[in-house]
Protein backbone atom coordinates (compact mmCIF):
# COMPACT_ATOMS: atom_id res chain seq x y z
CA UNK A 1 0.00 0.00 0.00
CA UNK A 2 1.23 3.53 -0.59
CA UNK A 3 1.98 5.50 2.69
CA UNK A 4 1.58 9.23 2.90
CA UNK A 5 2.57 11.35 5.58
CA UNK A 6 0.63 13.90 7.33
CA UNK A 7 1.14 16.74 4.19
CA UNK A 8 -1.29 18.39 2.05
CA UNK A 9 -1.90 16.15 -1.29
CA UNK A 10 -1.50 17.75 -4.83
CA UNK A 11 -3.58 17.16 -7.88
CA UNK A 12 -3.51 18.18 -11.20
CA UNK A 13 -6.29 20.75 -12.37
CA UNK A 14 -5.38 21.86 -15.91
CA UNK A 15 -2.73 20.82 -18.58
CA UNK A 16 -2.06 21.50 -22.04
CA UNK A 17 0.67 20.81 -24.47
CA UNK A 18 1.73 22.60 -28.02
CA UNK A 19 3.72 19.78 -30.04
CA UNK A 20 4.03 18.88 -33.49
CA UNK A 21 0.70 17.05 -33.56
CA UNK A 22 -0.99 20.36 -32.30
CA UNK A 23 -1.56 23.23 -29.92
CA UNK A 24 -4.90 21.31 -27.99
CA UNK A 25 -5.33 18.34 -25.89
CA UNK A 26 -7.37 17.38 -28.53
CA UNK A 27 -4.81 17.20 -30.60
CA UNK A 28 -2.69 15.31 -28.84
CA UNK A 29 -5.25 13.21 -27.65
CA UNK A 30 -6.39 12.78 -31.77
CA UNK A 31 -2.60 11.69 -32.52
CA UNK A 32 -1.85 9.38 -29.27
CA UNK A 33 -5.15 7.50 -30.91
CA UNK A 34 -3.79 7.40 -34.31
CA UNK A 35 -0.43 6.62 -33.32
CA UNK A 36 0.49 9.60 -35.98
CA UNK A 37 3.92 10.76 -35.56
CA UNK A 38 4.51 14.23 -37.00
CA UNK A 39 8.24 13.72 -37.79
CA UNK A 40 9.11 15.20 -40.77
CA UNK A 41 12.06 16.20 -43.14
CA UNK A 42 12.13 19.68 -44.10
CA UNK A 43 14.16 21.28 -47.10
CA UNK A 44 15.81 24.68 -46.38
CA UNK A 45 16.94 24.34 -50.12
CA UNK A 46 17.30 21.02 -52.50
CA UNK A 47 21.46 21.29 -51.47
CA UNK A 48 21.33 21.85 -47.85
CA UNK A 49 18.34 18.66 -46.47
CA UNK A 50 18.03 19.71 -42.55
CA UNK A 51 17.79 17.13 -40.32
CA UNK A 52 13.93 14.99 -39.47
CA UNK A 53 12.82 17.83 -37.62
CA UNK A 54 8.88 18.32 -36.13
CA UNK A 55 8.10 21.82 -35.82
CA UNK A 56 4.48 22.87 -34.36
CA UNK A 57 3.79 23.89 -37.58
CA UNK A 58 0.38 25.31 -36.20
CA UNK A 59 1.96 27.93 -33.42
CA UNK A 60 2.18 31.11 -34.90
CA UNK A 61 3.74 33.25 -32.23
CA UNK A 62 0.24 34.95 -32.77
CA UNK A 63 -2.08 36.21 -30.04
CA UNK A 64 -5.04 33.80 -31.49
CA UNK A 65 -2.79 30.68 -30.65
CA UNK A 66 -2.06 31.71 -26.61
CA UNK A 67 -6.09 30.43 -25.85
CA UNK A 68 -9.06 32.28 -24.50
CA UNK A 69 -7.74 35.40 -23.15
CA UNK A 70 -9.94 38.42 -21.82
CA UNK A 71 -9.11 41.54 -23.38
CA UNK A 72 -6.83 43.08 -20.94
CA UNK A 73 -4.80 39.94 -20.66
CA UNK A 74 -4.78 39.86 -25.08
CA UNK A 75 -3.42 43.26 -25.18
CA UNK A 76 -0.69 42.50 -22.53
CA UNK A 77 0.34 39.39 -23.90
CA UNK A 78 0.51 41.06 -27.56
CA UNK A 79 2.37 43.97 -26.13
CA UNK A 80 4.95 41.48 -25.09
CA UNK A 81 5.43 39.34 -27.91
CA UNK A 82 8.26 41.35 -29.30
CA UNK A 83 9.90 40.07 -26.32
CA UNK A 84 9.91 36.46 -26.47
CA UNK A 85 11.93 34.30 -28.04
CA UNK A 86 9.78 31.50 -29.65
CA UNK A 87 10.60 29.20 -27.34
CA UNK A 88 9.28 31.97 -23.98
CA UNK A 89 6.22 32.32 -26.63
CA UNK A 90 5.54 28.51 -26.59
CA UNK A 91 6.04 28.43 -22.69
CA UNK A 92 3.40 31.37 -22.22
CA UNK A 93 0.89 30.06 -24.51
CA UNK A 94 1.28 26.50 -22.90
CA UNK A 95 0.71 28.21 -19.58
CA UNK A 96 -2.53 30.39 -20.51
CA UNK A 97 -3.83 27.53 -22.02
CA UNK A 98 -3.58 25.28 -18.83
CA UNK A 99 -4.66 28.05 -16.92
CA UNK A 100 -7.73 27.90 -19.03
CA UNK A 101 -8.12 24.11 -19.27
CA UNK A 102 -8.08 24.49 -15.22
CA UNK A 103 -10.89 27.04 -14.85
CA UNK A 104 -8.47 29.21 -12.76
CA UNK A 105 -9.18 32.80 -13.29
CA UNK A 106 -9.53 34.29 -10.58
CA UNK A 107 -9.51 31.12 -8.00
CA UNK A 108 -6.97 32.08 -5.68
CA UNK A 109 -5.38 35.11 -3.95
CA UNK A 110 -2.17 36.22 -6.32
CA UNK A 111 0.38 35.36 -3.08
CA UNK A 112 -1.14 31.81 -2.84
CA UNK A 113 -0.06 31.39 -6.89
CA UNK A 114 3.63 30.50 -8.08
CA UNK A 115 5.46 29.11 -10.64
CA UNK A 116 7.84 26.69 -11.59
CA UNK A 117 8.69 26.94 -15.33
CA UNK A 118 11.86 24.89 -17.46
CA UNK A 119 13.29 25.28 -20.19
CA UNK A 120 16.73 25.07 -22.72
CA UNK A 121 19.02 27.36 -22.89
CA UNK A 122 17.96 29.84 -25.79
CA UNK A 123 19.77 30.84 -28.42
CA UNK A 124 19.94 34.12 -30.21
CA UNK A 125 18.02 34.24 -33.80
CA UNK A 126 20.89 34.20 -36.40
CA UNK A 127 19.01 37.48 -38.25
CA UNK A 128 19.75 39.60 -34.13
CA UNK A 129 23.24 39.56 -34.65
CA UNK A 130 24.15 40.27 -38.50
CA UNK A 131 24.50 43.84 -37.64
CA UNK A 132 26.49 43.38 -34.96
CA UNK A 133 29.01 40.93 -36.43
CA UNK A 134 29.09 42.96 -39.47
CA UNK A 135 30.51 46.08 -37.38
CA UNK A 136 33.41 43.65 -36.49
CA UNK A 137 34.74 42.12 -39.27
CA UNK A 138 38.32 43.07 -41.04
CA UNK A 139 39.82 41.79 -43.65
CA UNK A 140 43.45 39.76 -42.90
CA UNK A 141 46.20 39.21 -44.64
CA UNK A 142 44.82 37.70 -47.38
CA UNK A 143 41.79 39.75 -48.20
CA UNK A 144 39.29 37.37 -46.46
CA UNK A 145 36.85 38.79 -44.55
CA UNK A 146 37.44 37.98 -40.45
CA UNK A 147 35.26 38.36 -37.36
CA UNK A 148 37.26 39.98 -34.90
CA UNK A 149 35.62 39.18 -30.91
CA UNK A 150 37.99 41.65 -29.41
CA UNK A 151 35.91 44.26 -31.44
CA UNK A 152 32.67 43.16 -29.77
CA UNK A 153 32.39 45.74 -27.29
CA UNK A 154 33.61 48.78 -29.05
CA UNK A 155 31.47 47.79 -32.26
CA UNK A 156 29.14 44.86 -31.93
CA UNK A 157 26.85 45.49 -29.10
CA UNK A 158 25.81 49.16 -30.01
CA UNK A 159 24.52 47.38 -33.60
CA UNK A 160 22.20 45.01 -30.92
CA UNK A 161 18.25 45.78 -30.52
CA UNK A 162 17.51 47.59 -27.25
CA UNK A 163 16.30 45.02 -24.88
CA UNK A 164 17.26 41.61 -27.00
CA UNK A 165 18.81 39.92 -24.24
CA UNK A 166 15.46 39.63 -22.60
CA UNK A 167 14.19 38.01 -25.92
CA UNK A 168 16.84 34.94 -24.60
CA UNK A 169 16.51 34.61 -21.21
CA UNK A 170 15.87 31.50 -19.63
CA UNK A 171 14.05 32.74 -16.59
CA UNK A 172 11.65 35.20 -19.18
CA UNK A 173 8.95 32.51 -19.57
CA UNK A 174 8.07 32.59 -15.50
CA UNK A 175 8.56 35.90 -15.50
CA UNK A 176 6.04 36.65 -18.23
CA UNK A 177 3.76 33.83 -16.89
CA UNK A 178 3.65 35.35 -13.15
CA UNK A 179 3.21 39.18 -14.73
CA UNK A 180 0.26 38.60 -16.92
CA UNK A 181 -1.62 36.75 -14.43
CA UNK A 182 -0.74 38.22 -11.18
CA UNK A 183 0.86 35.23 -9.33
CA UNK A 184 3.01 36.47 -6.71
CA UNK A 185 3.94 33.51 -4.87
CA UNK A 186 7.05 31.28 -5.03
CA UNK A 187 8.59 31.49 -8.30
CA UNK A 188 11.54 28.76 -9.94
CA UNK A 189 12.97 28.52 -13.35
CA UNK A 190 15.01 25.49 -14.34
CA UNK A 191 17.73 24.57 -17.21
CA UNK A 192 18.51 20.90 -16.35
CA UNK A 193 17.86 20.46 -20.66
CA UNK A 194 16.06 17.44 -21.00
CA UNK A 195 15.98 16.41 -17.25
CA UNK A 196 14.24 20.15 -16.46
CA UNK A 197 10.59 19.68 -16.58
CA UNK A 198 10.62 16.51 -13.00
CA UNK A 199 12.88 18.37 -11.13
CA UNK A 200 10.37 21.58 -11.57
CA UNK A 201 7.61 19.92 -11.13
CA UNK A 202 9.21 18.15 -7.96
CA UNK A 203 9.63 21.93 -6.18
CA UNK A 204 6.07 22.54 -6.95
CA UNK A 205 4.86 19.75 -4.99
CA UNK A 206 6.85 20.13 -1.92
CA UNK A 207 5.76 24.03 -2.31
CA UNK A 208 1.88 23.53 -2.22
CA UNK A 209 3.08 20.50 0.29
CA UNK A 210 5.05 22.93 2.54
CA UNK A 211 1.82 25.51 2.58
CA UNK A 212 4.36 28.16 0.80
CA UNK A 213 1.58 28.23 -1.87
CA UNK A 214 -1.94 26.38 -2.81
CA UNK A 215 -1.02 26.26 -6.07
CA UNK A 216 1.54 26.12 -8.82
CA UNK A 217 1.74 26.61 -12.45
CA UNK A 218 4.41 23.96 -13.56
CA UNK A 219 5.73 23.73 -17.06
CA UNK A 220 8.45 23.51 -19.74
CA UNK A 221 9.72 24.57 -23.15
CA UNK A 222 12.44 23.82 -25.57
CA UNK A 223 13.19 23.60 -29.11
CA UNK A 224 15.98 21.40 -31.04
CA UNK A 225 15.42 23.47 -34.27
CA UNK A 226 17.19 26.46 -34.16
CA UNK A 227 19.29 26.11 -36.31
CA UNK A 228 22.67 26.63 -34.11
CA UNK A 229 21.15 23.75 -31.78
CA UNK A 230 20.60 21.93 -34.92
CA UNK A 231 24.55 22.34 -35.69
CA UNK A 232 25.67 21.91 -32.21
CA UNK A 233 23.46 18.33 -32.04
CA UNK A 234 24.83 17.11 -35.41
CA UNK A 235 28.36 18.12 -34.19
CA UNK A 236 27.61 15.50 -31.29
CA UNK A 237 26.23 13.14 -32.86
CA UNK A 238 22.60 13.08 -31.38
CA UNK A 239 20.85 13.54 -34.57
CA UNK A 240 19.39 10.40 -36.13
CA UNK A 241 21.00 9.63 -39.41
CA UNK A 242 17.47 7.97 -40.50
CA UNK A 243 14.04 9.81 -40.63
CA UNK A 244 12.55 8.86 -37.60
CA UNK A 245 13.44 8.88 -33.56
CA UNK A 246 13.80 5.18 -32.51
CA UNK A 247 12.86 4.95 -28.47
CA UNK A 248 14.76 1.42 -27.50
CA UNK A 249 15.40 0.11 -31.06
CA UNK A 250 18.02 -2.09 -32.30
CA UNK A 251 18.56 0.52 -35.27
CA UNK A 252 18.29 4.00 -33.28
CA UNK A 253 20.64 6.27 -34.13
CA UNK A 254 19.64 9.52 -32.60
CA UNK A 255 16.95 11.44 -31.84
CA UNK A 256 14.88 13.93 -34.71
CA UNK A 257 14.85 17.35 -33.20
CA UNK A 258 11.81 18.74 -32.29
CA UNK A 259 9.60 22.23 -30.32
CA UNK A 260 7.21 22.59 -28.26
CA UNK A 261 5.75 22.97 -24.34
CA UNK A 262 3.42 21.87 -22.09
CA UNK A 263 2.18 23.13 -18.91
CA UNK A 264 0.30 21.52 -15.43
CA UNK A 265 -1.72 23.23 -13.27
CA UNK A 266 -1.25 22.03 -9.06
CA UNK A 267 -3.13 22.53 -6.33
CA UNK A 268 -3.68 21.00 -3.02
CA UNK A 269 -6.62 18.88 -3.29
CA UNK A 270 -8.17 20.62 0.03
CA UNK A 271 -8.59 23.87 -2.08
CA UNK A 272 -9.37 22.40 -5.32
CA UNK A 273 -12.43 20.52 -3.71
CA UNK A 274 -13.27 23.66 -2.13
CA UNK A 275 -13.56 25.41 -5.56
CA UNK A 276 -14.91 22.81 -7.58
CA UNK A 277 -12.52 22.19 -9.94
CA UNK A 278 -12.00 19.07 -11.85
CA UNK A 279 -9.11 16.58 -10.65
CA UNK A 280 -7.47 15.02 -13.61
CA UNK A 281 -5.17 13.19 -11.27
CA UNK A 282 -3.16 13.06 -7.96
CA UNK A 283 0.87 13.92 -8.14
CA UNK A 284 3.35 11.82 -5.29
CA UNK A 285 6.51 13.46 -5.96
CA UNK A 286 9.19 14.63 -7.90
CA UNK A 287 13.16 13.90 -7.87
CA UNK A 288 16.52 15.24 -9.45
CA UNK A 289 19.86 13.73 -9.27
CA UNK A 290 22.92 14.08 -10.95
CA UNK A 291 26.00 11.81 -11.56
CA UNK A 292 29.21 14.01 -12.75
CA UNK A 293 32.51 11.80 -12.68
CA UNK A 294 36.46 13.12 -13.71
CA UNK A 295 37.84 11.91 -17.18
CA UNK A 296 40.78 10.75 -15.21
CA UNK A 297 38.71 8.20 -13.32
CA UNK A 298 36.65 6.73 -16.25
CA UNK A 299 37.78 4.69 -19.37
CA UNK A 300 37.55 6.10 -22.65
CA UNK A 301 35.64 4.03 -24.20
CA UNK A 302 32.23 2.89 -26.77
CA UNK A 303 30.05 3.39 -23.56
CA UNK A 304 30.62 7.80 -23.40
CA UNK A 305 27.67 9.83 -24.63
CA UNK A 306 28.20 12.07 -27.33
CA UNK A 307 28.88 15.15 -25.89
CA UNK A 308 31.66 17.87 -25.09
CA UNK A 309 33.52 16.80 -21.75
CA UNK A 310 33.63 20.89 -19.78
CA UNK A 311 36.11 21.11 -17.03
CA UNK A 312 37.47 17.49 -17.20
CA UNK A 313 33.99 15.98 -16.36
CA UNK A 314 32.24 13.05 -18.52
CA UNK A 315 29.49 11.91 -19.22
CA UNK A 316 29.18 7.91 -19.69
CA UNK A 317 26.28 5.44 -20.00
CA UNK A 318 26.67 4.56 -16.23
CA UNK A 319 26.40 7.97 -15.19
CA UNK A 320 23.92 8.06 -17.04
CA UNK A 321 22.43 5.02 -15.51
CA UNK A 322 23.23 6.35 -12.12
CA UNK A 323 21.26 9.17 -12.22
CA UNK A 324 17.88 7.66 -13.11
CA UNK A 325 18.76 4.87 -11.14
CA UNK A 326 18.92 7.39 -7.98
CA UNK A 327 16.09 9.78 -9.12
CA UNK A 328 13.75 6.74 -9.39
CA UNK A 329 15.04 4.98 -6.17
CA UNK A 330 14.52 8.23 -4.31
CA UNK A 331 11.28 9.15 -5.56
CA UNK A 332 9.39 5.47 -4.99
CA UNK A 333 11.05 4.86 -1.27
CA UNK A 334 10.01 8.69 -0.36
CA UNK A 335 6.77 8.25 -1.38
CA UNK A 336 6.32 4.57 0.11
CA UNK A 337 5.78 2.91 -3.75
CA UNK A 338 6.66 -0.68 -4.56
CA UNK A 339 7.05 -1.39 -8.30
CA UNK A 340 3.77 -3.02 -8.48
CA UNK A 341 1.82 -0.29 -7.82
CA UNK A 342 3.30 1.19 -11.23
CA UNK A 343 0.71 1.02 -13.25
CA UNK A 344 3.24 2.13 -16.66
CA UNK A 345 6.52 3.96 -17.28
CA UNK A 346 6.56 6.95 -19.13
CA UNK A 347 10.06 6.64 -20.86
CA UNK A 348 12.52 9.67 -21.52
CA UNK A 349 14.13 7.11 -24.41
CA UNK A 350 14.54 9.81 -27.15
CA UNK A 351 16.18 7.28 -29.55
CA UNK A 352 20.41 8.18 -28.62
CA UNK A 353 22.51 3.98 -28.78
CA UNK A 354 24.18 5.14 -24.95
CA UNK A 355 21.17 7.05 -23.35
CA UNK A 356 18.24 4.70 -24.36
CA UNK A 357 20.36 1.90 -23.03
CA UNK A 358 20.93 3.48 -19.64
CA UNK A 359 17.86 4.36 -19.15
CA UNK A 360 16.93 0.50 -19.97
CA UNK A 361 19.21 -0.49 -17.13
CA UNK A 362 18.07 1.68 -14.58
CA UNK A 363 14.58 0.97 -14.98
CA UNK A 364 15.88 -2.88 -14.63
CA UNK A 365 18.07 -1.76 -11.41
CA UNK A 366 14.80 -0.35 -9.83
CA UNK A 367 12.15 -2.67 -10.73
CA UNK A 368 14.08 -6.07 -11.39
CA UNK A 369 11.87 -9.03 -12.44
CA UNK A 370 8.48 -6.26 -12.23
CA UNK A 371 9.81 -4.64 -15.27
CA UNK A 372 8.63 -7.48 -17.29
CA UNK A 373 5.11 -6.70 -16.57
CA UNK A 374 5.36 -3.06 -16.03
CA UNK A 375 3.96 -1.51 -19.64
CA UNK A 376 7.11 0.86 -21.18
CA UNK A 377 6.06 4.32 -23.15
CA UNK A 378 7.88 7.11 -25.27
CA UNK A 379 6.56 9.80 -27.55
CA UNK A 380 9.56 10.97 -28.81
CA UNK A 381 8.89 8.80 -32.25
CA UNK A 382 5.41 10.80 -32.87
CA UNK A 383 6.90 14.40 -31.63
CA UNK A 384 10.57 14.71 -32.10
CA UNK A 385 13.11 15.97 -29.17
CA UNK A 386 11.45 19.19 -28.13
CA UNK A 387 14.28 19.13 -25.20
CA UNK A 388 12.90 20.78 -21.87
CA UNK A 389 9.49 20.94 -23.99
CA UNK A 390 9.27 17.16 -24.01
CA UNK A 391 8.92 16.29 -20.36
CA UNK A 392 5.66 18.29 -20.08
CA UNK A 393 4.52 16.86 -23.38
CA UNK A 394 5.00 13.62 -22.12
CA UNK A 395 3.45 14.15 -19.10
CA UNK A 396 0.01 15.87 -20.28
CA UNK A 397 0.28 12.38 -23.20
CA UNK A 398 0.62 9.88 -19.70
CA UNK A 399 -2.16 12.17 -17.66
CA UNK A 400 -4.82 11.94 -21.39
CA UNK A 401 -3.87 8.05 -21.01
CA UNK A 402 -4.36 7.74 -17.63
CA UNK A 403 -7.93 9.53 -18.00
CA UNK A 404 -8.60 7.44 -20.87
CA UNK A 405 -6.98 4.19 -19.74
CA UNK A 406 -5.65 3.60 -23.01
CA UNK A 407 -1.62 3.86 -23.80
CA UNK A 408 0.03 5.36 -26.52
CA UNK A 409 2.50 3.34 -28.79
CA UNK A 410 6.05 4.05 -29.13
CA UNK A 411 6.43 4.86 -32.50
CA UNK A 412 9.18 3.24 -34.72
CA UNK A 413 9.87 0.45 -32.15
CA UNK A 414 10.55 -2.60 -34.33
CA UNK A 415 13.61 -4.68 -33.47
CA UNK A 416 13.93 -5.14 -29.88
CA UNK A 417 17.71 -4.43 -28.66
CA UNK A 418 19.67 -6.61 -26.47
CA UNK A 419 21.15 -3.45 -24.33
CA UNK A 420 17.14 -2.85 -23.73
CA UNK A 421 15.70 -4.79 -21.89
CA UNK A 422 12.11 -3.55 -21.66
CA UNK A 423 9.15 -4.42 -24.06
CA UNK A 424 7.80 -0.97 -25.55
CA UNK A 425 3.89 -0.75 -25.94
CA UNK A 426 3.96 -0.55 -30.00
CA UNK A 427 -0.12 -0.27 -30.03
CA UNK A 428 -2.67 2.02 -28.98
CA UNK A 429 -5.38 0.83 -25.88
CA UNK A 430 -3.13 -1.13 -23.22
CA UNK A 431 -4.84 -0.55 -20.09
CA UNK A 432 -2.92 2.03 -18.01
CA UNK A 433 -3.43 0.75 -14.39
CA UNK A 434 -3.45 3.76 -11.75
CA UNK A 435 -0.20 4.91 -11.76
CA UNK A 436 2.69 6.06 -13.97
CA UNK A 437 6.63 7.21 -12.93
CA UNK A 438 7.38 9.91 -15.88
CA UNK A 439 11.62 10.02 -16.67
CA UNK A 440 13.17 13.06 -17.90
CA UNK A 441 17.21 12.91 -18.48
CA UNK A 442 19.54 14.29 -20.64
CA UNK A 443 23.07 13.67 -21.50
CA UNK A 444 25.21 15.48 -19.25
CA UNK A 445 24.43 12.76 -16.45
CA UNK A 446 21.43 14.47 -15.06
CA UNK A 447 17.91 12.71 -14.28
CA UNK A 448 14.75 13.43 -12.97
CA UNK A 449 11.24 11.58 -12.33
CA UNK A 450 7.72 12.22 -11.02
CA UNK A 451 5.52 9.93 -9.89
CA UNK A 452 1.50 10.07 -10.70
CA UNK A 453 -1.51 8.37 -9.23
CA UNK A 454 -5.35 8.35 -10.16
CA UNK A 455 -6.93 10.43 -8.06
CA UNK A 456 -9.20 9.36 -5.14
CA UNK A 457 -10.37 10.99 -2.28
CA UNK A 458 -9.41 8.71 -0.29
CA UNK A 459 -5.99 8.60 0.93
Amino acid sequence: MINRDSQRRVVVTGMSAISALGLTLEDLRQGLQEGRSAVRLTLESESFPTPRVAPVDAFSGQIQDFGDLDDAKKKAIRKGLKLMAREIQLGVAAAQRALEHAKFQGAYASPRVGVAFASDYIVTAANELVAAMAACRSRDENGQWRFNADQWRENGVSKMTPLWQLKYLTNMSASHITIYNEFYGPAYDMTLRDASFSAALGEAVETIRSGRADAMLVGSTGSRIHPHRLLEAIKNNEVADDAQSRPFDASRSGYAPGEGAGAIVLESAETALERGATIYAEVLGGACRGVLKHAKDVDQSESALPTETPNDLTFTKESAREAIRNALKSLLERRGVSPEEIGFINANARGDVALDAAEALALRDVFGDKLDSIPVTSLKGAIGNPGAGAGAIETVAGLISLQDDALFPTLNFETPDPSCSVAPVTKYGAPTGDSFVKICANNLGQASAALFKRWSPQA
